[in-house]
């Protein structure tokens, strides 16, 4: 007890002071955090009751927060949440994972360790695509890249509902003319409170707008005969390109005309595949040069419904037109040689193979004069490089055969930037009596090519470029790379349209678009419940290249029993059930049935049945399950049922 003899008081102060060692220490910090950005990371030390020290008391027992490696930085701040409590500053500086520990030294002089706290570094969490522009009743989905792995939660809202609505999978549909803004946040737990915490977040701008005018989208005005390029609308602005509009509900429809037929022909995408597009998806064309002349190419953009207000003034319908010259390829007349090159584009390489290559001894050579700095240039495996300057070079091709004899092939090659590119849908799909889809079938599996082409249409052997695709939204078909570098491989998984997007990243005017609808391919449409008991006749037009048919099957044959080769089907008992409809190496295609118990099963007796021969009665009991007057499914629109393929 201490007494201070200058102040005079009624009873002595008394002031308890309590000592103990450390037991334990431990930190709160949110497990997450960008690179560049910082949090906080909180440090208690605790008795051996449990019991917090004073903030001002853990400088003397030498408080340090390491890190496992140096993907973060760390430094102590002077700031404090209350009194018992150390406040660090944690920066990511490299992407990855690593842990936190909190070190201090006890009275004897030993280091204790708190816990381990995992902490990860992610990458900038952006929300793509940067700005959406739609017209009333478009929708777009807003995706995106960097974020925490694996992806936590983003919450998405807009500044302005009444402008447009976003789901909870980010995306986005146009309800009224005006900007909003789109915000994306990235949520995760606080291991400490248990609590939700932002760990990062983006905006992108939104604008619904109406269609002012069209224009017709052409990367050239002047092609080649026997050349073919992309077209497709646009609105007045870049921005305003088919994802704005192309799949907006009531929609569009786009209506395509040529002023000399003999000129152009004007094909729909996906025509080498044997898809015939209705008018709504035509919003992008591919227009083939047949013979030398001018002709105008014109497009007429209708509303299905004016009062949607999706163009400007509740128009009805608006035009743009543009004059395309087809020019004649040049060619030798005497002596009558085709004259062909290989084209390249700048910074690009070819593998240069022969009909003799493994046969005969081959050499390489780039014929260009000595004054001349070279085009390209050619090893002796023949790996052709062109450099970053276009024009023409000469290479010169050698064949030393075993027998004596050699052959020589003069090359020219031609290094020209790329103009535009063109997207190609294969394989093509076959069906009965020729007759084209309005669709692709629900489960197949397309390969989609990007073609480059020069300034007269002619399509590059090589190029550098660096594709990316993209789609408007992501829940009707699954996207991923192709076996080469310019295609990607799209399975179709639900019915309803997407558009694809194809683009070179260092050159942004370098894109094309593609409508991708997906529809229903097993017919009949079926109304109503399927119950047990019903036969369905399954159907399609989907053949092979020879006319054959493919092969019918079914998930649960207990549930739905198929015939292989008719795709008559019994329903046998309740559940969910897969049909699926093969062409083996080609396609397959699906549908999805639900098998319900009947409602109501009705048994009548018949009248007795008397034979001639025999005194004998035969007694007939009907049985109909269902509340139809047959169990028959699919023959009443149209589909036929193999006659002796109906169950007895």
């Amino acid at each position: 007890m201490i007494h201070d003899l200058c102040l005079a008081f009624p009873a002595p102060a008394k002031a308890d002071v309590y000592v103990s060692d450390i037991q334990e220490l431990y930190i709160r910090v949110v497990d997450k955090v960008e690179i560049g950005k910082t949090v906080k990371a909180y440090v208690r030390v605790l008795d051996f009751h449990k019991k917090p020290f004073l903030a001002k008391y853990l400088a003397f027992m030498d408080l340090k927060l390491r890190a496992a490696s140096q993907i973060v930085t760390l430094a102590a701040l002077d700031e404090a949440p209350d009194d018992y409590t150390a406040v660090f500053r944690v920066r990511g500086a490299a992407i990855g994972q690593t842990s936190l520990t909190a070190t201090v030294t006890d009275k004897a002089g030993q280091r204790i360790n708190s816990a381990p706290q995992q902490i990860e570094v992610f990458p900038p969490f952006r929300l793509i695509p940067r700005k959406v522009t739609l017209i009333i009743g478009a929708t777009m989905q807003i995706t995106s890249e960097g974020g925490p792995q694996p992806q936590s939660n983003i919450l998405f809202s807009i500044s302005n509902e009444s402008v447009a609505l976003v789901g909870g999978t980010g995306l986005v549909r146009g309800l009224s003319v005006g900007h909003g803004a789109v915000s994306g946040v990235v949520q995760a737990v606080d291991a400490e409170s248990g609590r939700l915490v932002v760990v990062s977040q983006d905006l992108v701008e939104v604008e619904v707008l109406l269609l002012r005018a069209v224009r017709i989208r052409a990367p050239i005005t002047r092609m080649r005969t026997g050349t073919q390029m992309p077209v497709y609308v646009t609105g007045i602005t870049n921005n305003q390109n088919p994802f704005s509009f192309g799949n907006a509900v009531p929609g569009l429809t786009f209506h395509w005309s040529v002023t000399k037929r003999d000129i152009l022909d004007v094909r729909g995408r996906h025509h080498e595949a044997s898809l015939r597009l209705p008018s709504q998806y035509n919003f992008a064309m591919n227009v083939h040069g047949r013979v030398k002349g001018r002709t105008g190419l014109r497009v007429v953009v209708k509303a299905l419904d004016p009062t949607a207000g999706q163009l400007l003034g509740l128009a009805k319908e608006l035009s743009d037109e543009i004059q395309i010259q087809v020019f004649e390829k040049l060619r030798l007349l005497n002596p009558e040689i085709e004259a062909e090159h290989v084209l390249m584009s700048p910074n690009s390489f070819v593998k240069l193979q022969t009909n003799r290559d493994g046969a005969a001894s081959l050499s390489y050579h780039v014929l260009d004069g000595p004054e001349k700095v070279p085009i390209v240039h050619v090893d002796e495996k023949g790996f052709l490089v062109s450099g970053s300057m276009i024009g023409t070079s000469m290479v010169e091709v050698t064949a030393q055969e075993a027998f004596g004899t050699n052959q020589t092939v003069i090359v020219a090659v031609k290094v020209s930037p790329v103009s535009y590119l063109r997207i190609s849908m294969s394989p093509a799909l076959h069906t009965q009596n020729k007759e084209a889809l309005a669709a692709l079938p629900l489960g197949v599996t397309v390969t989609f090519t990007v073609h480059f082409h020069d300034n007269s249409g002619d399509v590059f052997h090589a190029h550098n470029s660096v594709l990316n695709f993209a789609t408007n939204r992501d829940e009707f078909v699954q996207i991923g790379k192709g076996a080469a570098n310019n295609t990607c491989v799209v399975r179709a998984v639900s019915v309803g349209l997407t558009l694809l997007r194809a683009w070179d990243a260092a050159h942004g005017g370098l894109s094309d678009f593609v409508p991708l609808p997906v529809l229903q391919a097993i017919s009949p449409e079926l109304s109503g419940a399927v119950v047990v008991g019903d036969v369905l006749c399954l159907a399609t037009v989907l053949v092979s290249l020879e006319g054959i048919p493919g092969t019918w099957s079914s998930s649960a044959r207990s549930i739905l029993h198929v015939d292989p080769k008719t795709g008559v089907a019994v329903a046998r008992e309740a559940g969910a059930v897969t049909v699926y409809y093969e062409l083996a190496g080609h396609l397959k295609t699906y549908k999805e049935i639900v098998v319900s118990a009947p409602q109501r099963i009705v048994a009548r007796y018949a009248r007795p049945v008397q034979t001639s021969y025999q005194e004998i009665a035969a007694s007939k009991v009907m049985v109909t399950v269902g509340d139809r007057n047959s169990n028959l499914r699919g023959k009443e629109r149209g589909v036929r049922c193999p006659a002796g393929a109906l169950p007895g």
